[in-house]
């Protein structure tokens, strides 16, 4: 029998986001019995992500407990107590202002609700080894909660980037953070510049943090050679405006050798970024695909040339997306933001840009690829495959991941 593991997640099994779960839970799912809390509602018509026929998934757990706050806190004074005493505790650090003291209420409510929710489900069983938050929000939190109840022996989380950098918070910091970190036994930042920003946030407790990247599983082929005198370009995320694909639009609009553009998602800007893309020149080929199933993204890769990966966001922790394409053997160009820079090295396996990149620089990078040989292209394809194999391969991170946690047990 292996050791218990209870995954906490905001969505994972169900959509949206959280797709890269769908591989770590295999892996984990060999060193581990593995139970899945997702805290969002689902309907049942929600179509399910596949995972191992072993794991247990905990569906619309929540929504017993998420009648009201006021009514939630009258029936549970003792609770009502503890989260007062947390919000005391944490007073200081968000220096008393109301948006702040509201968001670190949400934070500690949500925490308390989902461990008292969570505990009297695993009343019922015995208790588990490790409680694992996939992000460092509220359910980091239950977490610690649970283990100080003395219904888990290890309560860890992930670290990515919205739940991390206090700066991408419209508040300008991340409330309840500070809480959960002094709690938790371990936090897994999925790249090194993440693990530099909590080190420095919270020094006397930097022995709390670790890398541990995500990953990718290999291509089942790499990406098809272009036999076309055009440049193939991708990208592929969510369109949101912190991804800036107008920018990559606008550059585009100036280049003056025949492109091939296609951006795999789609999102909340998607009908303004069309819009923007209709202008573009007629020797610029385009396509935004839509939100699509990450089996059909590696599938494009597998059926389409692409001669280079782009991504000109604001911010990121360490793109998945950039992972993927690496794996296929497909150079990648993209802004030096949080852990990029880890795994993309200037005219190795593809460009940096700063992040403040203008147009006219974007465009100059893809002509210079464009006029490269085919010896060159070739040796930065293949750089672009050894990245992946030493650095984000999943059937190297994952089971890293699971030994790490099993010796922390």
């Amino acid at each position: 029998m292996h050791p218990k593991l209870l995954l906490l997640t905001l969505n994972f099994p169900y959509p949206p986001g959280e797709e890269f779960l769908e591989t770590e839970v295999v892996y984990l799912s060999a060193y581990f019995d593995i139970i899945i809390a997702p805290i969002n509602s689902h309907t049942e018509k929600a179509p399910r992500r596949s995972v191992p026929d072993d794991v247990v998934v905990w569906s619309n757990i929540i929504s017993k407990s998420a009648s009201g706050t006021a009514a939630w806190l009258l029936r549970h004074p003792q609770k009502a107590f503890s989260i007062f005493a947390m919000l005391f505790g944490s007073c200081g650090r968000v220096r008393c202002k109301l948006p702040l003291l509201w968001q670190l209420l949400r934070f500690t409510m949500g925490g308390q609700m989902l461990a008292l929710t969570l505990a009297e489900k695993l009343e019922l069983q015995q208790s588990i080894d490790v409680v694992y938050s996939y992000w460092l929000f509220s359910t980091a939190l239950a977490a610690t909660l649970l283990k100080k109840e003395g219904l888990a022996k290890l309560s860890v989380a992930r670290a990515h980037r919205g739940d991390l950098y206090h700066e991408r918070s419209d508040l300008g910091l991340l409330p309840g953070q500070a809480l959960a970190v002094e709690n938790l036994d371990r936090i897994f930042c999925i790249s090194e510049h993440g693990l530099r920003y909590l080190r420095q946030q919270y020094p006397s407790k930097r022995e709390k943090f670790e890398l541990s990247r995500l990953g990718v599983l290999p291509a089942p082929s790499l990406n098809p050679l272009s036999q076309e005198d055009k440049l193939h370009l991708v990208s592929c995320s969510y369109l949101t405006s912190v991804k800036r694909v107008d920018l990559l639009i606008d550059a585009l609009s100036i280049c003056e050798f025949p492109v091939i553009w296609t951006h795999l998602g789609g999102g909340e800007d998607e009908a303004k970024l069309k819009s923007l893309a209709e202008k573009l020149p007629r020797h610029i080929e385009w396509h935004i695909t839509g939100i699509l199933p990450n089996q059909d993204v590696l599938l494009f890769y597998q059926e389409n040339p692409v001669d280079l990966f782009v991504n000109v966001s604001a911010s990121e922790g360490l793109p998945v997306s950039i992972m993927e394409a690496l794996s296929y053997g497909i150079p990648v160009a993209a802004t030096d933001v949080g852990g990029v820079s880890e795994i993309i090295h200037a005219d190795k396996n593809g460009y940096l840009w700063p992040v403040d990149v203008t147009i006219d620089t974007i465009a100059a990078t893809f002509h210079h690829f464009y006029r490269l040989d085919g010896t060159e292209k070739d040796a930065m394809r293949k750089a672009a495959w050894q990245t992946w194999h030493n650095f984000v391969n999943a059937e190297v991170q994952y089971p890293n991941f699971a030994h790490r946690i099993l010796s922390l047990i």
